[in-house]
């Protein structure tokens, strides 16, 4: 776990998201990590909102943890629609990865890095071949604390 401690904080930033035949949407986002039980989980808690109207755009809590038996990391996510994942996570040196699916619309996966300016950069992307990948969300967030 001690590869995420560079998350841990508060964080604030924009991005868009394409909404399908609603187009393209600009938000502002914040999230929040904190490391919990020693360390042993990390929690992520984001909220967007419609940079055009104020409308909440995303609103998530996600569960970051180290499964020691399976050697894996996981990522539990639950959306305020009631939406949820549980799935394995990859991590790199500054980078967290995973991916679900999603019924009759595909297959997404969020690569998250910390660039060399020290901001949290995420893509989103969404493939139905799973071949070829289209980015469909991105946002760029500047640690606040």
């Amino acid at each position: 776990m001690k590869k995420l401690d560079w998350l841990v904080g508060d964080w604030k930033g924009a991005g868009w998201i394409q909404m399908g035949p609603q187009g393209r949407k600009e938000f502002a986002q914040t999230e929040r990590i904190e490391g919990k039980s020693d360390g042993l989980v990390l929690v992520i808690e984001g909220r967007g909102t419609s940079k055009e109207d104020g409308s909440m755009i995303h609103n998530a809590m996600a569960f970051v943890s180290y499964d020691e038996r399976a050697k894996t990391f996981r990522w539990r996510a639950f959306t305020i629609d009631g939406r949820q994942t549980d799935t394995v996570a990859k991590v790199g040196t500054d980078t967290l990865e995973w991916e679900l699916e999603i019924q009759q619309r595909g297959r997404m996966r969020y690569t998250l890095t910390l660039n060399q300016k020290g901001e949290w950069f995420e893509v989103g992307e969404m493939t139905q071949d799973g071949q070829s990948w289209h980015k469909f969300f991105e946002m760029t967030l500047q640690r606040q604390k």
